[in-house]
This record gives C-alpha cells, structure tokens and sequence, in this order.
C-alpha cells in the first residue's frame, strides 16, 4: 500500500514539474526572430523531459554549473521552444540566433530592472518568465553597486537576486533567499549561485558559506530522484533489470550532512549516482569508500552512463 502511495505520489510530482511536451504548428523564422529569446533553467530540466517522454527536446547549450540555456520564441500567447529541427529547417546555427535572442532581452530593458533592497543587494522586476536570463547581460550586472564579481542566484522563474562576490553578509542574504524559495515554492529552480569571472560564468565557492553545501545537496538529492524514477518507469517499461541505485543524505557525527549510496551483488547491474561515500555490500561484510577512492579502485568497473547528473555503470566486483 505504501509503496503504491508513493509512486502516485511522484508520478504527481514529476507531471507537475516536466509537463508533458506541447505540440506546436511550425513558426518561420522572419516570425520568430523578433520575439526570440534567451531561457536559463537547470540543466536537469532538459535532461528530464527527454528521459520522461522518449524524444529530443529543445536544443540547448550548458552554461555553468548545473545551469543551461536555450532559446525560446516568447509570444504575447505562448512560448515555443527552438528545437533541433526548427535550426535546420531555419538553416540557423544556435549561437548565431543566440546572439540575436539576447538582443531582443536586451531591449526589454537594462539595469532599470533590478529594485534595489539593501546596500549590493539586488531583485529581479521583470516577472516575465525569463528573468534568470539576464544574467546573459552581465554589462547590465557590472552597472550595478556591488563589492567584488556579480554573483546570481535563481531560485524561480520570476526572481534573480544579484550580489557581489565579496559581500559575505550579501551572499548569506542571497542564500538564504533561495532556501526559502525551495521551501515554500514547489516549481522553484535549486538556486545554486554562479559567480561572472575572466568574462564567463562557474560555480560559485566559498568555504564561509555553509548554505552552499546544503544547497548542492538538496539540488542533486531531488534531481536524482526525480532522474531515478523516470529511470525506473523506463526501464520497467522495456523489462531491464537494471537497479538505479538512491542518493542519500545522512548526518554524520560531526553534524555535518554527506550524501551515500550502496552496491550490492544483489543488484546486479546498478547506475550509482556519484555520492560522497559509497558502501559496497560485499560476502566479507560492507565497506565505505569515499567516491575517489571508489573510482580509483573501481576505475574498470565503473562507467558514465551518460546523464545529468551523472551515474556511474557497475555490473560486478570480482
């Protein structure tokens, strides 16, 4: 009974959050162009929709982190996503259409858009769907007060918070910004920051900020479960047996919170997500390696499947 309740339940949750994909009348591109745009979401938004419904899903390009882009034509009615077969129907090359799209962002208008709600600390106005997108203008960025390189956080679709790099209480206001969004909004993004440095976008890291842990974890905790049961209604669905080994979180003695997930020969195949430790539950008893470890020891054995996030093919340990 439990087990029936909890996949109605993430049946529910994963058709709330990857809707099934629209069917649209093809558009041209003289009628597109004026009202393409530019779409920054988790990468794992992407990867989802092609695992739930079997077929390509709109072209993008990764961006930083666990971010991506892709290009959108944004009508007053509906938004269409460009795929690979409107480029080569258009005979278009992405990144050139890129340029045009974040044009057409640009003229939506520029810093004027951000409302200022502390000293370096800045929201997002827009409220238009795209307002993650910005951070394709980081001219706009740099015309704002702030201490050190621009640092985004996207915890919505409707909200970019701006901070500099070197604000630590700034970044702790950005943060913890995007943890409360997680908590109370079921359609937030995982509102990991990434900083604009050397005129592209990473990660960010700071080892002062413990939210910055929590964050990542929460992000890969849900992304792979939402990934391991689209996996797992895939591969019922073609009859492989294969294990997709959970992402767990545990509270180690110091109070810190590290992620694990377990092998056993059980399994036999398993698709490992990569975890700060691994158990291998073997006949003389389990044994915790850390993930580099695992990988130095397993190297042979273990191999990327190809996902985002990432898991690791292993079949057997001699």
């Amino acid at each position: 009974m439990r087990s029936h309740w909890l996949k109605t339940t993430l049946d529910r949750v994963l058709s709330a959050l990857i809707p099934p994909a629209a069917v649209f009348e093809p558009i041209s591109l003289p009628d597109a162009l004026p009202w393409l745009m530019p779409k920054v979401r988790p990468r794992f938004e992407y990867e989802a929709r092609a695992l739930r419904t079997g077929q390509p899903g709109p072209e993008f390009r990764p961006l930083a982190g666990s971010f991506a882009v892709s290009l959108v034509v944004d009508l007053p009615d509906q938004e269409i996503p460009v795929g690979a077969a409107d480029l080569r129907r258009w005979n278009q090359d992405f990144d050139r259409l890129m340029q045009k799209a974040r044009s057409n962002l640009l003229a939506r208008g520029g810093e004027e858009g951000f409302r200022q709600v502390g000293p370096g600390r800045y929201r997002s106005t827009w409220q238009d769907n795209l307002d993650g997108s910005r951070m394709l203008l980081p001219g706009i960025l740099r015309r704002l007060s702030l201490e050190g390189d621009p640092v985004v956080v996207l915890p919505n679709r409707d909200t970019l918070l701006v901070v500099g790099s070197e604000d630590a209480p700034g970044l702790s206001w950005a943060l913890e910004g995007a943890l409360e969004f997680l908590n109370e909004d079921p359609r937030a993004l995982n509102g990991c920051p990434l900083r604009f440095r050397n005129y592209q976008w990473e990660p960010f890291a700071d080892r002062d900020q413990p939210l910055l842990g929590r964050l990542q974890k929460r992000r890969l905790r849900n992304e792979y479960a939402h990934q391991k049961a689209l996996l797992d209604r895939r591969h019922d669905a073609l009859g492989k047996a294969i294990t997709v080994a959970p992402f767990q979180l545990a509270r180690t003695p110091s109070g810190q919170v590290e992620s694990f997930t377990v092998w056993s020969r059980t399994m036999g195949e398993a698709w490992l997500p990569e975890a700060d430790r691994v158990c291998l539950d073997l006949e003389a008893g389990k044994t915790w390696l850390s993930w580099e470890a695992a990988q130095r020891s397993l190297s042979r054995l273990m191999e990327p499947v190809g996902l985002f996030p990432e898991r690791y093919r292993l079949k057997e340990i001699p």
